[in-house]
């Protein structure tokens, strides 16, 4: 019968090796890991390319370095057998003897700071690092992030208080990682994603300065209309002002604008609470309607939720901005004609008379 098969016990360093490296791992050979650094995030703005320069260079001397102390070790482990250059008894050849080989050791031992970076490099480092912000970490970059987006990037000021307040930074600290960031944005990875919300933060912030500018020179307009230009000065400090300017405002609504279930009445009070609390503010102006005494039997206008009341300031702002692209035109057509009329009575003025 054929003789049995018994199975092999694995050596656990050739089990490891072979799944590595294809080779067997020796345990007992030098370690040459290479040192950890800090970690290095792309919104941390470190100068990857030359700390890394630099850690290699820092690497290749500690092994350059590591060899030397190797070969130190192993000339004072052949002095400790080698005989005395004073041993008569013994023929040492030259450079074998025990004080020789010592003496050589020590000298080596002198060059050992041969392989330390230089101080000029080791300054260069420190300077990297500190240019740096390894304090950042990913959740401040998001608050940093957010509040751009919603301030837009030229709101300095705010965004260095948004950040500070949140995330318990210096205000100069934040100042200098804003300018690094608009300096060295492109190193981020997804800058392109970031700034593409940056912008459309932006537009947000520029659409809502254009409503408030018209909800503004409307009010404005009527108030100076009905009660005179002083009035405007006040209208911000005096509430009864705009309690007696909105109940002769009138609109320009135009074709499929006017809309069958709100008012005149109730869009010139809605008109005038934005103007009051702002554009988007829906549930302070609900309350001022429940509040309204001219409104207190007009159960449809105190019924509307928030929702509904946003979506017709929604259309109260189609109306103004129509009503002012209208102004634009007519002052256009007014500017044109006054330039035809001031051209036709320079050219009469040039013909000569027969």
């Amino acid at each position: 019968l054929p003789q049995r098969e018994r199975k092999r016990n694995y050596d656990i360093d050739e089990y490891f090796g072979e799944g590595n490296s294809g080779k067997a791992g020796n345990r007992d050979g030098p370690s040459r890991k290479r040192k950890k650094g800090p970690t290095m995030q792309d919104f941390q703005f470190f100068d990857k390319e030359r700390l890394d320069e630099i850690a290699a260079m820092e690497l290749q001397l500690n092994i350059n370095k590591q060899e030397r102390v190797n070969k130190i070790k192993e000339l004072y482990g052949r002095a400790k057998s080698a005989p005395s250059i004073n041993n008569t008894r013994v023929n040492v050849a030259p450079g074998r003897s025990c004080e020789e080989l010592t003496q050589k050791a020590k000298e080596l031992e002198k060059t050992l700071t041969e392989f330390d970076l230089s101080s000029e490099i080791v300054a260069e480092r420190e300077t990297l690092l500190s240019n740096a912000f390894p304090d950042w970490i990913k959740k401040d970059f998001k608050a940093f992030c957010s509040s751009l987006e919603r301030r837009g990037r030229y709101d300095v000021a705010n965004i260095v208080k948004d950040v500070s307040l949140e995330c318990g930074k210096d205000e100069a600290e934040v100042k200098r990682y804003f300018v690094a960031f608009w300096t060295n944005y492109q190193k981020i990875g997804d800058w392109k994603k970031i700034i593409e919300r940056i912008e459309r933060g932006e537009k947000k912030i520029s659409r809502a300065r254009e409503i408030r500018e018209l909800i503004q020179d409307k009010v404005e307009d009527h108030v100076e209309k009905v009660m005179g230009e002083e009035a405007v000065t006040e209208i911000m400090t005096n509430k009864d002002i705009l309690d007696r300017a909105w109940q002769s405002m009138t609109f320009n609504y135009g074709p499929g604008l006017k809309g069958r279930a709100y008012t005149e009445d109730e869009d010139a009070f809605l008109l005038c609470m934005m103007h009051r609390h702002g554009y988007g503010a829906a549930e302070r102006i609900r309350m001022e309607i429940r509040r309204a005494w001219q409104f207190r039997f007009d159960w449809f206008f105190k019924s509307r939720n928030a929702i509904e009341i946003q979506k017709r300031c929604d259309a109260l702002i189609r109306v103004l901005e129509r009503e002012d692209e209208i102004i634009r035109r007519k002052e256009e057509m007014d500017l044109l004609k006054k330039s035809n009329d001031e051209a036709s009575r320079a050219a009469e003025a040039n013909v000569p008379a027969h």
